[in-house]
């Protein structure tokens, strides 16, 4: 089952992301919003880089549900900023056929500041 080897609050596993100016334009491209010019990294661009991260080493299993994504931006962000990003488990609740996993990316600049965190809250089944 999804998760099943951490406990709650336990570090799922850890990464770095690169925010480069590069990644910066080809998302505001894909996402429409190409015209505006961002001297920072959108909190989109973060959540959905560090995510996608996650997700190639916890990929999800057939049948899941992304179910919400929040995140909070502590500090400014500039473009090509290196993060690392420690992904914990929040909370794992068992309802029904399926299981809801809520796991929180803290995401810490070069002075291991945490600059952002992200809270993505899944529905996997249970088999």
């Amino acid at each position: 089952m999804y998760l099943n080897n951490f406990k709650v609050k336990d570090k799922i596993c850890e990464f770095e992301i690169n925010l480069s100016k590069e990644y910066s334009d080809s998302y505001k491209k894909s996402c429409n919003y190409a015209e505006l010019d961002l001297s920072l990294i959108h909190p989109t661009e973060l959540s959905t880089l560090a995510l996608k991260e996650y997700l190639k080493r916890y990929p999800i299993p057939n049948g899941s549900i992304h179910m919400s994504q929040e995140i909070e931006v502590l500090n400014n962000i500039p473009h090509n900023s290196i993060l690392t990003c420690e992904v914990l488990l929040e909370s794992s609740k068992e309802i029904k056929d399926k299981k809801i996993v809520v796991i929180t990316t803290n995401a810490k600049n070069k002075s291991s500041i945490i600059v952002a965190v992200s809270k993505g809250t899944l529905m996997v089944p249970l088999s």
